[in-house]
């Protein structure tokens, strides 16, 4: 496919492209001498991976801006980051909401302020943001100022201790899920049940809560604040939304642990297990994935202007870093050979996305 018209996107809302990427767990705190990206804790790890190169997949990937090292930036650890050599410090990007106003910001020069408690406040940040990782859809315009392009498919579940005693905690269906997070049940089967929400400008948990029809407004007070994908305190009885992918990574030594022992993930389609196997064998379900519902694409987002072979701005070398068809893009799907990104995607419980199609999104 020729990257100019993979990328150009014309002023159309959608465009076709296709592909995905990956490389193994994060070490997220380099400078780039490249490019940068911030965001998304859901994609964090995979994205870290292919930056930082891994064998995971049985060969070696690595995802280069022309040669050059890009550098991806965990959603949490200090509060502040720098991203560019002699760059500005600035308040560390915390979840895909975050990760796109960061990047917005990086582009217009308007003062900057991190959702992370610690961080830096108003700090301008011009040119120090490149990608933004976001594990949902940001506002659909076709005139909007950035593009989201389409990394791998992941889906929703929830994590709870295997020692829980709520009847039925093991499968929850959505009618039975926005009760629990508007207050108005509970318990389950008798049993207090205490529902967890990841924290604000997390893309899972805007995800998460527009499946189940909550909004900040209907939320309950029952309900508790935790980091996304966390599940290292959960306790008995308790349900917190979970990254499938993450989940994968998770048990497949991809990424950290970030659970004990006794957490295990739960299924919110009746009769579908979301993944299947075991530790180093464990796999995403296929079936799941594709679930309407709870199955969700995820993407990784630029400026538009950059990856538009008619504007000033256009970037050659940003435009092939995300075109499908390159075997180490980023945004590569392709499982055919073990040196494939899709490959090692597929190691973080990544999957092809349903659809190639770039969308212009306005935040």
């Amino acid at each position: 496919m020729n990257t100019k018209k993979a990328l150009a996107l014309c002023a159309t809302v959608g465009v076709a492209i296709s592909g995905l990427v990956i490389v193994s767990p994060a070490n997220a705190e380099p400078v780039s001498n490249s490019y940068s990206i911030v965001g998304s804790d859901t994609l964090e790890d995979v994205v870290s991976a292919l930056a930082n190169g891994s064998g995971l997949s049985g060969a070696s990937v690595r995802s280069t801006a022309n040669g050059n090292s890009i550098g991806s930036f965990d959603a949490t650890g200090t509060p502040f980051i720098t991203t560019k050599s002699s760059g500005v410090r600035f308040g560390r990007p915390n979840g895909s909401s975050d990760g796109r106003t960061a990047l917005l910001r990086s582009i217009d020069g308007a003062p900057y302020t991190s959702g992370t408690v610690g961080a830096p406040a108003g700090v301008v940040i011009t040119g120090q943001i490149d990608i933004a990782r976001s594990s949902g859809s940001g506002t659909v315009d076709p005139a909007g100022s950035l593009i989201q392009v389409p990394f791998g498919r992941d889906a929703i579940a929830y994590a709870y201790d295997s020692a829980s005693t709520a009847a039925g905690i093991g499968t929850i269906d959505t009618a039975t899920m926005t009760s629990l997070y508007t207050c108005s049940v509970t318990t389950l089967g008798g049993v207090k049940v205490t529902p967890v929400i990841p924290q604000a400008g997390s893309g899972t948990r805007k995800d998460f809560m527009s499946k189940i029809g909550v909004t900040d407004s209907t939320l309950g007070s029952c309900v508790t604040v935790g980091q996304e994908h966390d599940a290292s305190d959960l306790n008995i009885n308790t349900v917190a939304p979970m990254s499938v992918s993450r989940w994968v990574a998770m048990n497949t030594g991809a990424s950290f642990p970030k659970k004990k022992d006794t957490t295990v993930l739960g299924s919110l389609v009746a009769g579908t297990t979301p993944v299947t196997g075991t530790g180093t064998s464990m796999a995403p379900v296929a079936a799941y994935y594709a679930d309407s519902r709870w199955g969700r694409d995820t993407y990784l987002v630029v400026q538009y202007a950059r990856v538009d072979p008619t504007n000033a701005a256009y970037d050659s070398t940003l435009a092939d870093l995300l075109d499908p068809t390159k075997s180490a893009s980023l945004t590569n799907s392709q499982t055919t050979f073990a040196a494939k990104a899709g490959s090692l995607k597929k190691k973080f419980g990544i999957l092809a996305p349903s659809t190639t199609t770039a969308v212009r999104i306005s935040k």
